[in-house]
């Protein structure tokens, strides 16, 4: 029996070690796509995701013979959680939400392989352990693109990575004919404690690392949020400053690591432009005071995204103060070219709890139920 689950773990593993490191190459697989076949990207995508899901659904009707209203309960759940997994990703772009379904569809896989891995558990562990090594695996592979040029990893994703899971999870157990014969629970408080634990502190610490910054107010009166704080951006800009005149960025390498002040420039950027084409001259104009007074070198230098920099012409800038300077003074400008959360806790403190919530975990998972000292 333990080769056997030796054998599925290490299947179970090499498909999450593959999801994850495909990252920095999802972009040339889909421009390799499109080139060999124009216009059918999102055809193939979507065909992929429907037959995955018409198989797995004849399988699924194949094997179900007994207990068939729990079993069917369970297969409508993880259907369910599909339908909504895409309701809450769809974006409006055809091929982007193509994509965030397959991406269901690989954690639902990766779901149902852990289950094959810790099913013969029984009990809690036999459920409580697929999901962990779900949610870890969908953490790793967030942090990972936080740190791959052009990708965001967040929080928000970490959620539905883990909502995907657990409709994998939900399928795996409705497809799992061998349940009723299942064993008696062999894990023991202690090994879940130490799992929930670590999918705890994984999820805390990349909190800390994506979503926890500074609220940056500029000389007009402006506020940003950045990761960076007020210190850490002038150090940035001397420092880019100085490098990027003699390698600016203007190679996007995926196999690299984010140069991450470089890429809140770019969210500034963006965001001015984005405002500046909707004629809304207020949020451009503040942006663009953002980017002058914080990110200057993603100005003056060229980058992948803007060969010629990306700072405003003097015609462009003085046609967009004149149209600013209509605008009623006093007005309060916060910027939203941040495309996720930040928020301004103390680091400190917010770690302190994080720990604070798994030391009790452990401490209840090595404490004995009865209450008596362990021999």
């Amino acid at each position: 029996m333990r080769s056997v689950n030796d054998g599925r773990l290490l299947v179970a593993v090499a498909a999450a070690l593959a999801l994850v490191l495909s990252t920095p190459f999802v972009g040339q697989i889909r421009g390799a796509i499109q080139e060999a076949l124009p216009g059918q990207y999102r055809n193939i995508v979507a065909g992929s995701v429907a037959a995955i899901v018409t198989v797995a659904g004849l399988i699924a009707v194949t094997r179900i013979r007994e207990d068939r209203l729990w079993r069917y309960g369970l297969l409508a759940a993880a259907l369910a959680g599909g339908v909504g997994y895409g309701y809450v990703t769809a974006s409006g772009n055809a091929e982007v939400d193509a994509v965030e379904r397959f991406h269901f569809i690989e954690y639902g896989v990766l779901a149902l392989l852990f289950h094959r891995v810790w099913k013969d558990r029984g009990g809690a562990a036999s459920l409580v352990f697929p999901a962990l090594s779900g949610i870890l695996v969908g953490t790793l592979d967030e942090a990972f693109q936080w740190f791959i040029p052009a990708r965001v990893g967040e929080l928000r994703d970490v959620l539905l990575n883990s909502a995907a899971t657990v409709s994998g999870l939900a399928f795996a157990v409705a497809l799992d004919v061998s349940r009723r014969a299942a064993g008696p629970a062999r894990s023991t408080r202690r090994d879940l404690a130490c799992g929930v634990a670590a999918a705890i502190a994984a999820v805390a610490l990349f909190v800390h690392t994506v979503h926890l910054g500074y609220e940056v107010r500029d000389a007009t009166g402006g506020v940003f949020f950045s990761r960076f704080s007020e210190l850490g951006l002038r150090e940035a800009a001397g420092d880019r400053s100085a490098r990027w005149r003699t390698e600016p960025p203007v190679v996007l390498r995926r196999v690299s690591r984010e140069d991450q002040y470089l890429a809140e420039g770019l969210w500034h950027v963006q965001r001015r432009n984005e405002a500046a084409s909707a004629h809304d001259g207020w949020t451009a104009w503040q942006e663009n005071q953002i980017l002058e007074t914080w990110f200057a070198p993603v100005l003056d230098f060229p980058s992948y995204v803007n060969p010629g920099g990306s700072r405003w012409a003097a015609t462009d800038r003085a046609a967009i103060g004149a149209e600013v300077d209509h605008r009623p003074r006093g007005q309060a400008f916060v910027s939203t070219a941040n495309p996720m959360p930040i928020y301004t806790w103390n680091r400190g403190g917010f770690l302190a709890v994080a720990f604070l919530v798994i030391g009790v975990v452990v401490l209840v998972g090595v404490t004995p139920a009865s209450g008596r000292r362990p021999r």
